[in-house]
């Protein structure tokens, strides 16, 4: 087994475990459809945090041709993930046990939390693409702070102004970040 190996079957399952907390809370929405108080801004935000889980799983090839992980990479790798699992988690919710059936609740009481999320994990992704890209020499992470950066005040903007335009609007300009960033990093994998 190399190092990649190793390393990414780990992270992944972490990744698996963030995928489950948004399936999960998406079946019990479909489940009980009829009495669930939807909320397009939170629906948005679990779809934002769907398509950045995927885009980040897959920017994770990048390091596959690397023959060594030092300490320091798996530890950041590791802290990553658990971002990225708390950004679904916390956007993922209960809602039999929080708030009833109402989307519309749980974005007005959790939207600052897991936004506050996104914040972070775009903030810890510039970092990592920046430290990626000059220390482990994965030049294709220093090219993506390109549209990285474009999504953290994006993420800033929704977590300090409340009106529902931005709470919307937000979720979409990410996801249309993320096609970009998808499109050009990793339309095929070599």
């Amino acid at each position: 087994m190399r190092p990649f190996d190793f390393v990414i079957s780990f992270l992944a399952f972490i990744y698996a475990l963030a995928l489950a907390h948004l399936l999960l809370a998406a079946a019990h929405m479909i489940r009980h459809r009829r009495e669930l108080i939807f909320d397009w801004a939170h629906g948005l935000w679990m779809v934002a945090a769907l398509g950045y889980l995927w885009g980040n799983w897959i920017s994770l090839w990048d390091v596959h041709a690397l023959t060594t992980f030092t300490l320091t990479a798996i530890t950041i790798g590791f802290v990553f993930s658990i971002i990225m699992y708390l950004v679904c988690a916390l956007v993922a919710p209960r809602l039999d046990v929080e708030d009833g059936l109402n989307m519309r609740i749980f974005h007005a009481t959790q939207g600052r939390t897991y936004i506050g999320a996104f914040v972070v994990l775009f903030a810890a992704s510039i970092l990592i693409n920046y430290f990626g890209g000059t220390g482990l020499n994965v030049l294709n992470w220093m090219h993506e702070n390109l549209v990285v950066i474009a999504m953290l005040p994006v993420a800033v903007a929704a977590f300090i102004w409340r009106t529902r335009w931005v709470q919307v609007g937000a979720p979409i300009v990410l996801l249309g970040l993320l096609v970009v960033y998808m499109v050009l990093f990793y339309s095929e994998l070599r």
